[in-house]
């Protein structure tokens, strides 16, 4: 059961911070099994999962609006002559994937460590318009969609260490407070380059360069066959090697999970997130003219999802599986941005 606890708070967290950035920093847990009635080991447990992000809609603070719609209000704003081209690019469609490998050890009833590992697979297409002049005071608008290359890599590696600040019991608690302190490590590339030798965008990276303190306190009450849980999250976030700073990140869940049978338990989550603006001090990222992606000034959010959830344990052994499904109910943005439409995520886990 402590293992399962652990990995269950460990994914928790670090699936806010694997992408280091706004909304796509946010995600619900993977594998909450901290009611299973399986027999676990003492000492290890590890842990493999899935999410697949999709980013399609753009906001203007709370409200929609639309791509073209969008490009049309930029230029609107440029001279009918121009002084050579304008142009100007924003995200149509974002794919984000992330493998992850999750580890633990237990050194004492009260105390836990854990590893994570994420991989990254970004993928974006962009729509660029452009604003060119004619003969004499003619000029020409054209739209141009683009495919971005594929950024995928190690992301940035966090550990953490749980404390069990109160139980009425180690195996089996029916009530049960947590206190966790992580480090996310700058293991993840954050100075790529696309192919034409342009900067990738700072979401877009692998890593933030940056070493980042992660608090957590979790409560856990259980009244079978039903469990309660309630988590916060607060991730100080700290200037990378590269100038940039993305915002300070503070996360509340609300998870309820109904045993069904010993096997099945499916759940409801209700989550929320607010992260504040990123800083770009070397401007290395920011290029707000041609931009809607670099620019500091469009980051920033505040935003609530709903995700239901279904848990599988397999009969006699420490594996168990978790699928979920997360929905934006509200989505407020500093300025515009390109936010989340949905995510899906999966894990299967071992405990020994």
């Amino acid at each position: 059961m402590r293992i399962s606890v652990t990995i269950f708070l460990f994914i928790l967290l670090v699936n806010r911070v694997v992408f280091a950035l706004g909304e796509c920093g946010l995600s619900c847990c993977l594998s909450d099994v901290t009611t299973s009635d399986v027999i676990f080991g003492d000492k290890f447990g590890l842990s493999l999962q899935y999410e697949y992000t999709k980013m399609g809609t753009i906001r203007d603070g709370d409200s929609h609006i639309g791509h073209n719609a969008l490009l049309d209000e930029i230029a609107s704003d440029w001279p009918d002559i121009p002084e050579g081209t304008e142009s100007f690019s924003i995200p149509t469609r974002m794919i984000m994937q992330k493998y992850t490998f999750v580890g633990s050890y237990t050194a004492s009833d009260r105390l836990q460590f854990l590893a994570y590992i994420p991989y990254l697979i970004n993928d974006m297409d962009m729509k660029m318009r452009m604003r060119h002049q004619m003969d004499g005071d003619d000029f020409m608008d054209m739209d141009m969609k683009m495919e971005m290359e594929t950024i995928e890599g190690l992301g940035d590696i966090s550990i953490m260490g749980l404390y069990t600040v109160h139980a009425d019991s180690y195996d089996h608690p029916t009530k049960r407070l947590l206190a966790g302190f992580g480090l996310k490590t700058p293991t993840g590339k954050n100075d790529e380059n696309y192919d034409s030798g342009n900067r990738v965008h700072a979401m877009m990276q692998l890593g933030t360069g940056s070493w980042d303190p992660l608090f957590l306190i979790n409560y856990m009450r259980e009244f079978y066959p039903l469990v309660l849980q309630g988590n916060l999250l607060y991730h100080v976030s700290t200037e990378g090697d590269e100038g940039y700073e993305f915002g300070d990140q503070i996360s509340i869940d609300i998870i309820a999970r109904h045993h069904v049978n010993d096997y099945i338990s499916p759940g409801l989550g209700l989550n929320g997130l607010h992260t504040g603006s990123d800083k770009d001090d070397d401007d290395n990222f920011s290029s707000p003219e041609t931009s809607l992606l670099d620019n500091p000034d469009n980051t920033g959010i505040t935003a609530f999802y709903i995700t239901p959830s279904v848990n599988a344990k397999i009969p006699k052994t420490g594996c168990s599986a978790d699928l979920k499904f997360q929905y934006p109910l509200y989505q407020h943005v500093r300025g515009i941005q390109q936010v989340v439409d949905w995510r899906i995520l999966a894990s299967v886990g071992w405990n020994f």
